[in-house]
């Protein structure tokens, strides 16, 4: 009982014939905040279900009585509601894509998000996933947590010392300038001539921040080493009073990702479809990479498939989707057109690749549990599927599915669906 908030705070109703949701008094509406009817109920109209609602004839809403009885802003939310007659409302745990509920979800809920503050680094996930050594990244997330000792960092602690910087002598030291902005350091990143963000401040979680975004994965690892080798050689001045010299700096920190990559070959290749998919793929097969664009304030999703065969262009489309809840939702949705697509044209065996670990794994479970609305496309897609003679579903990283994800940015600013046969579009032709 102590409970009751909390679960009544993060369930819904989901619809499918709508037989055994209340109009009033069931939290039905895609929303967050207001999950209820927010129109006065009529008198004559206590205790009606959601059934009454839809159109029997065609599975969808009654579109004239949608609009007779609700208010605008009601009406909007209504109709944004998936209808599957077929299934059966239940339940389901609003924080999750599948509508589980876990401990997990029940503390967010209690004690809310984490909120992040302006002007401090927070994709630290970025951080740790780049692929470089351990000592490297450690590194980097010292100089951005700002516990290096930098002279400005210790007198800070009370330690008496002199605040100018080893290396150039004059100014004090603080972590962007010891890395970036000192004299020095500008030397030994003019030597790598490297494309790096320019310096409009003097925040190092800032700049790094935009290196992330900037740069790719190669020239990010070059990057973080040069970090790495530009403080020991600070710290070489320090304790031993000889400053190297930027091109010494410089060939270091190259030499050391070189050896890097004859050690991890894989941080130097992208992987391609073949390499990763569970199940032999030969050039003859039809592969299709489908994606999926998701705006999360506004809730618009997108969906777009290419299709290739011997490493060649073979043809693709991308479109709009209804409104959906979650990236998962959008993704599920997606598959499920694609496979549509596929199944007009009259594709019978494909490969299907996709980008999203948890679309993959629902689509190959032997058996699922889902309670939200990404149950109507994922068995929609699995039926499909099974009538495929041959449909295999392998999961790809987004750099090796950066076509699909061009097309279905673009298809936000489309009015209808786009298709493209023997010659892909210009916006993608550099990418498949």
């Amino acid at each position: 009982m102590a409970a009751h908030e909390l679960v009544c705070s993060g369930v819904r109703r989901r619809v499918g014939n709508g037989g055994t949701t209340l109009i009033w008094g069931h939290p039905w509406l895609p929303d967050e905040s207001v999950p209820m009817i927010q129109t006065a109920m009529p008198q004559a109209l206590e205790g009606s279900l959601v059934s009454g609602l839809i159109d029997p004839t065609s599975g969808t809403w009654d579109h004239s009585i949608v609009q007779d009885i609700f208010d605008q802003c009601d009406v909007d939310r209504i109709l944004r509601v998936p209808v599957a007659i077929e299934y059966e409302d239940l339940w389901f745990w609003l924080g999750d894509p599948r509508g589980i509920y876990t401990v997990k979800d029940g503390y967010k809920r209690l004690v809310g998000e984490f909120v992040h503050t302006p002007g401090t680094f927070d994709k630290w996930l970025h951080l740790w996933k780049i692929k470089c050594p351990a000592k490297w990244k450690v590194f980097v997330w010292r100089a951005l947590s700002n516990v290096l000792p930098t002279t400005t960092n210790l007198i800070l602690k009370r330690v008496d010392i002199d605040p100018a910087c080893p290396m150039c002598g004059t100014l004090h030291e603080n972590t962007m300038h010891s890395l970036l902005l000192c004299e020095f350091s500008t030397l030994v990143w003019h030597e790598s001539s490297l494309h790096v963000p320019s310096v409009g401040g003097d925040d190092f979680c800032e700049w790094f921040d935009n290196a992330l975004g900037m740069l790719t994965e190669d020239d990010l690892l070059i990057v973080v080493a040069l970090l790495y080798y530009l403080w020991r050689a600070r710290n070489t001045t320090l304790w031993e009073g000889s400053l190297p010299h930027p091109k010494a700096v410089w060939r270091s920190a190259r030499v050391a990702v070189q050896a890097w990559r004859q050690v991890h070959p894989a941080a130097d290749e992208q992987p391609s479809a073949q390499a990763v998919t569970s199940l032999p793929v030969h050039n003859a097969e039809l592969l299709c990479y489908v994606d999926a664009g998701f705006h999360q304030q506004t809730k618009a999703a997108t969906v777009v498939a290419v299709l290739m065969q011997h490493g060649s262009f073979v043809a693709a489309f991308n479109s709009r989707l209804s409104n959906c809840y979650s990236p998962l939702m959008a993704e599920s949705l997606a598959c499920k057109e694609a496979l549509s697509w596929l199944k007009d044209r009259g594709v019978s065996s494909v490969h299907i690749f996709t980008d999203c670990s948890t679309l993959r794994s629902l689509l190959t479970a032997t058996t699922i549990s889902l309670f939200s609305y990404v149950s109507f496309s994922i068995d929609a897609s699995r039926s499909i599927m099974a009538s495929f003679i041959r449909c295999s579903v392998s999961l790809i990283p987004m750099s090796a599915n950066r076509g699909a994800h061009a097309l279905a940015a673009v298809a936000f600013s489309q009015s209808s669906a786009l298709y493209w046969d023997s010659i892909p579009p210009n916006s993608i032709s550099e990418l498949i």
